[in-house]
């Protein structure tokens, strides 16, 4: 271990007066500017908060905290009357929906809804432009058959195929 490592480890207890420098610590304090630099900043850092005074009084402490949590229980029985009241509010709809739907010869019949068909989706699709009928055809014919999973024993794998093989595949993913 290096003296400046030493010192370095010696310097809190130093700056708190549980230990004090010797005259060979002293020296290389005042030699080298690296360790006189750090101390500057210890014994600035065991300063801090002193100037604070900072004083706590337990019995106010434990009055505050007793009298946030006799707030915080009242709250609680204002929060229960709530949900009281509001379940007490559904139940009654509830009633009153049931009483009424009896009142009426029971639950309507569903009437089907007309729904307008929505028309064609337009997206524009540039790559499609220089097809041919015939070969647009085959296309949308393409598109409405199942997908299918898995692979079938002729299928080949990635793995299998050579480089030519490889680089058609992409070739023909990216169009």
């Amino acid at each position: 271990m290096s003296v400046c490592e030493w010192l370095s480890d010696r310097m809190p207890p130093v700056a708190l007066g549980q230990a004090e420098w010797t005259p060979d610590e002293i020296h290389h304090l005042n030699e080298c500017g690296s360790c006189r630099r750090e101390w500057e900043l210890v014994q600035l850092a065991s300063r801090l908060g002193k100037d604070a005074r900072l004083t706590l009084d337990p019995a106010a402490i434990a009055a505050r905290v007793l009298r946030r949590l006799d707030q915080e229980r009242e709250h609680g029985r204002v929060r229960r009357r709530s949900w009281g009241f509001a379940g007490v509010a559904a139940a009654a709809a509830l009633v009153a929906a049931i009483w009424i739907g009896g009142l009426q010869g029971g639950a309507s019949k569903a009437q089907p809804v007309n729904t307008a068909v929505a028309g064609r989706l337009t997206i524009p699709l540039p790559e499609l432009d220089s097809l041919e009928p015939a070969e647009l055809d085959s296309v949308l014919q393409t598109m409405d058959e199942p997908l299918v999973s898995g692979s079938t024993a002729d299928d080949p794998a990635l793995g299998d195929l050579n480089n030519d093989e490889l680089q058609r595949v992409l070739d023909s993913w990216e169009g």
